[in-house]
């Protein structure tokens, strides 16, 4: 019998990614999401997919739920960093409040595990290369506030109610249906403009390829020992923004002033769950570009959209191909 698992946020980059992803794994997957942010054609195998549009406050009032469902991965969230300070009651009611929802609802069910995607946020500013999980956490905006918070409820509420659990905190996530600087670099290249970069280009940043974290995942509803842990999910490896530029195109890039919270370093230590989970990241930086330049751009040169409505048409496209 194939196992259930629920999905919360399953319309955004992430959910959807691993919804394909989890259902070409023989799982049955249940997507919850109220269309706020992720697009209902980001899931290409809808038929397939049990798609219920709700609000995950309301989990518990979610009536043609099965009984039985053996794992939650609770993606749902606000996550756009820079207007996190001025939102903190947007933020905290779909970052807090709904995670106890959750909560609740995976107890009251007696539901095996519990997936949480945090961030690396969540350690702030730390200068040092690399980040390992024991570093202390010093979020430095409301969004990675919320992930932090989030983390201390969910190591409180699973220990007394004996619920498992694995934190991931999710470095810089990248791949198709994503809008994040990998995915804007390649659309300004294809649109001929000039590349927009904040401050002087040199933040290093950890990019990890969807295809690399949805394997994560599965392999932690898989593996026991990933019960009850926190594990970063990144590649190990940096890149600087600018050189992520150069790699991406030749083409002339402005400067723009540097984004307030924006931090200068954030690199993985990624041993722990490699040898927890046996695991192997099989997707660099440089093949996870090939992998989005993949498709047939020069059909897009004449159309002037915005980044958002050339990424939905370059998935379009990507699907009429596969």
């Amino acid at each position: 019998m194939k196992k259930i698992i629920l999905i919360t946020g399953g319309c955004g980059f992430i959910g959807s990614n691993l919804s394909e992803y989890l259902h070409k794994k023989n799982y049955k997957i249940i997507v919850i999401d109220d269309l706020s942010i992720g697009n209902i054609k980001n899931l290409f195998s809808l038929k397939k997919i049990q798609f219920i549009k709700k609000d995950v406050l309301n989990i518990d009032k979610i009536k043609i739920l099965p009984k039985k469902i053996d794992a939650v991965i609770h993606l749902a969230a606000k996550a756009e960093i820079l207007i996190s300070n001025n939102k903190e009651g947007q933020y905290f009611r779909d970052n807090v409040i709904t995670l106890k929802k959750v909560l609740n609802f995976c107890a009251k069910r007696k539901i095996k595990k519990l997936i949480f995607t945090s961030s690396a946020s969540v350690y702030g500013d730390t200068k040092n290369k690399k980040i390992s999980e024991s570093f202390p956490l010093k979020p430095n905006h409301y969004y990675a506030f919320t992930k932090y918070i989030g983390e201390k409820i969910i190591q409180s509420y699973c220990k007394i109610n004996k619920l498992d659990y694995t934190i991931l905190r999710l470095f810089n996530v990248y791949g198709v249906k994503s809008n994040a600087v990998v995915a804007k670099f390649i659309a300004q290249k294809i649109q001929k403009k000039k590349l927009t970069i904040y401050g002087n280009g040199k933040q290093e940043r950890d990019f990890i390829h969807i295809n690399d974290v949805n394997e994560v995942i599965t392999q932690c509803l898989k593996n026991q020992k990933s019960n009850n842990k926190i594990y970063n999910v990144g590649s190990g490896n940096s890149i600087s923004i600018i050189a992520l530029k150069n790699l991406i195109t030749k083409n002339k890039h402005i400067h723009l002033t540097k984004r307030n919270d924006d931090i200068e370093i954030s690199i993985a230590n990624n041993k722990k769950i490699k040898k927890d989970l046996n695991l192997k990241f099989k997707t660099d930086i440089f093949r996870g570009i090939k992998k989005m330049e993949k498709i047939d751009f020069h059909r897009l040169k004449k159309i002037k959209l915005s980044s958002i409505l050339l990424q939905k048409k370059i998935i379009s496209m990507f699907n009429k191909k596969s």
